[in-house]
C-alpha cells in the first residue's frame, strides 16, 4: 500500500482495498440492485445522471453520521472494517457521512460538480473495478475553483482510493469503450 498526495490535497492510495473486499463489493453490486437518475442537487437546467447504489447516509442532509446505519447492514457491514482502517491511515479528522456506488456508461460524462459546497469535509471515492485497462479511459478529473482548468486527472485502478477535499471541482468521465458486459 503507497499513500502519495498529489497536488491541491489531493491524495491516492494504491492497493488500499483489500482483494477480499473488492470481491465482496462486486457481488453485491451485480444484479438489479442499480438506478439510473441521481438527485440534481444543484438546480441545474439540465441533468446529468448516473447509475447509482444507495448503501447508508439517510442522516446526510443534517450532517449525521451513518457509521452505524452502515453496521445495522448485514450485507455491507464489512465496510466498517474498511472505514475503520481508512482512519487509522492518516490524521483526517472526519465523519462518514454517506456510503454509495455511482456508475458511469459509454457516452456518460458526470457534470462539472463539488461535493461539499458549503461545509468543509473530504471525499473518498474507491474504485472496485476487478479489470480496467488504462485505455478505456474513466478518469476522475479535478479542476481549478473556476472550472477552467484541469489540475488533475486519476485513472481508475483495481483496489484504488482516492481523498480530496470535497469542495475541490471534479467529475467522472464516461468509460471509452463499450461493452456488452458491464464491468464495475
Amino acid at each position: 500500500m503507497k499513500i502519495e498526495r498529489i497536488d491541491n490535497g489531493i491524495y491516492v492510495i494504491d492497493d488500499f482495498l483489500t482483494e477480499s473486499e473488492e470481491v465482496a463489493i462486486n457481488l453485491l453490486l451485480k444484479g438489479a440492485v442499480w438506478r439510473y437518475n441521481w438527485p440534481n442537487y444543484e438546480e441545474l437546467p439540465f441533468v446529468r445522471p448516473c447509475w447509482h447504489v444507495f448503501i447508508a447516509g439517510k442522516g446526510r442532509p443534517e450532517r449525521q453520521s451513518c457509521l452505524e446505519e452502515l453496521n445495522g447492514n448485514e450485507s455491507w457491514r464489512f465496510l466498517v472494517s474498511f472505514w475503520e482502517r481508512f482512519s487509522d491511515l492518516h490524521d483526517f479528522n472526519m465523519t462518514l457521512l454517506g456510503v454509495y456506488a455511482n456508475g458511469q456508461t459509454f457516452g456518460q460524462d458526470t457534470i462539472i460538480h463539488r461535493d461539499n459546497k458549503t461545509h468543509p469535509g473530504l471525499t473518498v471515492i474507491v474504485f472496485c473495478n476487478e479489470h480496467w485497462p488504462t485505455s478505456w479511459g474513466g478518469e476522475l478529473v479535478f479542476y481549478d475553483d473556476a472550472k477552467e482548468n484541469v489540475i488533475k486527472a486519476v485513472l481508475p485502478k483495481s483496489r484504488r482510493v482516492v481523498v480530496f477535499e470535497g469542495r475541490i471541482p471534479h467529475a467522472a468521465r464516461s468509460p471509452s469503450v463499450k461493452r456488452r458486459k458491464p464491468v464495475l
